[in-house]
This record gives structure tokens, sequence and C-alpha cells, in this order.
């Protein structure tokens, strides 16, 4: 019983620190209007984005929504 004490307060003391350390990433603009676009014409845009974070950023997968 009392080890369970002493691992939850060393949990709840290092929270803080392990939350604070992260990445942040940030958008300029989180959508964008394509229009009118007829079937089977290219469409692209560059989403500019800013890592505010203290840890490396990485991006695994993008998928369209």
């Amino acid at each position: 019983m009392r080890m369970r004490k002493i691992i939850l307060l060393a949990v709840l003391f290092l929270f803080p620190a392990i939350s604070y350390c992260q990445p942040l990433i940030v958008f300029d603009a989180e959508s964008y209007d394509f229009g009118t676009v007829s079937k089977g014409d290219p469409i692209e845009h560059d989403f500019d984005f800013t890592n505010m974070g203290d840890e490396d950023l990485t991006i695994e997968k993008l998928v369209p929504s």
C-alpha cells in the first residue's frame, strides 16, 4: 500500500514536467476554400505551420478529410 502511494506521488510530481515538453503544431490557416473544382482537375495548396513546442515535431501520417 505504501509503495502505491509513493508511485502515485512520483507520477503526480513528474506529470507537469513531462506535459510541458511536447511538440505543438500551429497552423497559419487550418482550412482552405478551393472553390468549384471540376472532376479530374489537379488541386494543390500548401499549409504553413510552425512547431511552437519544446520537442521535435514528427508527422507520421497525413489523410485528407
